[in-house]
């Protein structure tokens, strides 16, 4: 497979290349990214790309809590959250909509969701008018990479195409579970989990 690198400028053949069931590598406001479009066949690139654990879910990547709602039921504590923390470096896990395929999420009946303080993310997405699934952009068990020259020493001939420019983060984003009636932390990064418990109270 033939890795294109692309400019941030390439849109329309960005979009081109996810549209096709392409899998894109591309820098993000925490670690780079790795996506694609709501597609099992798209998204069974990626597994193989990373060489990723079938039973570990894919998160979903949004542009606003609009089209979050449009995918999984947000709860009043989970709306308090995604309001004061995103854009930003935060994952929450909700339980998915009727809409969103099994597929899509391991036969889990919750998905992971991000929305990216990253405007030519956010446009991405809302060109595409869909939201994308995304994980990290590096070979499981393998460290979060930043750089696009490691992303693409590490990917190339694996993945279709990339952004060649640098993350902006240093860590991948924290992870909470309000999917349930309890909010639980399942991964600390760049915001601290009681600062998200803060905006509940």
């Amino acid at each position: 497979m033939k890795t294109i690198r692309y400019a941030k400028t390439d849109m329309d053949k960005i979009i081109n290349t996810l549209i096709s069931g392409g899998i894109l590598a591309f820098p993000t406001d925490t670690v780079f990214g790795l996506g694609c479009i709501m597609d099992e066949d798209a998204m069974k690139k990626i597994y193989e790309a990373k060489e990723r654990d079938l039973n570990k879910s894919l998160p979903m990547m949004c542009s606003g809590i609009d089209m979050i709602k449009e995918y999984a039921y947000v709860s009043e504590d989970a709306e308090k959250i995604i309001e004061g923390f995103t854009p930003g470096a935060l994952t929450i896990v909700l339980k998915k909509k009727e809409n969103v395929d099994d597929c899509l999420t391991g036969g889990k009946k919750t998905i992971a969701i991000r929305v990216p303080d990253d405007e030519w993310i956010i446009e991405l997405i809302t060109k595409m008018g869909k939201p994308l699934m995304v994980t990290s952009a590096n070979i499981s068990e393998h460290g979060s990479l930043l750089k696009w020259k490691d992303v693409y020493r590490e990917m190339k001939g694996k993945i279709d195409g990339m952004v060649c420019e640098d993350a902006r983060g240093d860590l991948a984003s924290t992870i909470v579970d309000a999917s349930e009636e309890e909010i639980r932390l399942l991964r600390q990064g760049p915001i601290d989990f009681e600062r998200i418990m803060e905006v509940t109270r």
